[in-house]
């Protein structure tokens, strides 16, 4: 039975929806702001002008730079920036609770996992994230949920133009 399927087997088995289809959508909608999943990313000013929010420009940038990206890669992108962010928090408090001085911090979280990124960029960028990692990791998890949105959306539109169309 389909309903029983993980939720990401299932979008992995749609057909590939490209991320050139995002912006597509966007021109289609007419107005985004009304869009329940999208809608939020869109507003008015008080002079009843559209407001976009400033992630949107920068995520579609994103998201056009990859001319064969998929909107089910752009999902996967988003869910597992979170995901390292949320990570990275975690082992951060859980560590500093064990009162480990910075630089044994550090390398301890260097030592810990790959994907949390610490052992790939450079010890400058660990430092400043460690300083402030909300600041270093809000941004980017914004960024990831308008992509989850904007990939999401997409893949929906692709999924609605199947079930509706005659087979």
């Amino acid at each position: 039975m389909p309903g029983d399927q993980p939720f990401l087997e299932r979008l992995a088995q749609l057909p590939p929806v490209s991320t050139a289809e995002v912006v597509e959508l966007l021109e289609r909608l007419g107005e985004p702001g009304a869009d329940p999943v999208i809608g939020p990313l869109f507003g008015q000013d008080d002079e009843g002008n559209t407001t976009v929010n400033p992630l949107v420009p920068v995520v579609l940038e994103h998201l056009q730079q990859k001319a064969d990206g998929t909107c089910y890669d752009a999902l996967l992108e988003g869910l597992t920036g979170i995901w390292n962010a949320a990570v990275r928090a975690a082992a951060v408090a859980r560590l500093r609770a064990t009162g480990l001085p910075p630089d044994d911090l550090l390398l301890r979280l260097q030592a810990l996992s790959p994907t949390l990124g610490f052992a790939a960029e450079k010890g400058e960028w660990a430092r400043e994230w460690l300083a402030d990692p909300f600041t270093q990791d809000a941004l980017l998890v914004q960024q990831c949920v308008v992509r989850l949105l904007f990939a999401l959306r997409a893949m929906a539109e692709a999924r609605a133009g199947e079930l509706t169309t005659p087979s």
